[in-house]
């Protein structure tokens, strides 16, 4: 038996919001912020805390550049994906829970 998820009005435009962040990043970066946001924690995840790893980015990316190597994922992308966790951050985990549960079959 499926549930079916009732949303308020308020709940509703919260889920057209990160609709819009999904839209706005693509569905792999999204997604892969998603588990960013949850591996780092809600809470230790703002703007101050988000440029110092934007900084940390930059180390890597000049290493790289200096070393010749290339990491599989791309500066940008890590820049993209970690900025999405920021913006996901500003809901609470109840609201995104319902977001995935609304719009994803996970598969695993």
């Amino acid at each position: 038996m499926r549930h079916t998820l009732r949303l308020s009005k308020e709940a509703k435009e919260k889920m057209k919001e990160i609709q819009a962040l999904e839209n706005k990043y693509d569905l792999i970066p999204f997604r892969m912020a998603m588990v960013q946001l949850l591996e780092m924690g809600r809470d230790n995840l703002d703007d101050n805390s988000a440029a110092e790893w934007f900084k940390q980015i930059q180390k890597e990316e000049d290493e790289e550049k200096t070393s010749g190597e290339r990491s599989f994922i791309t500066p940008d992308l890590k820049r993209h994906i970690l900025q999405c966790a920021v913006e996901l951050a500003k809901y609470s985990p109840l609201t995104l829970f319902a977001y995935i549960k609304k719009y994803y079959v996970i598969d695993i």
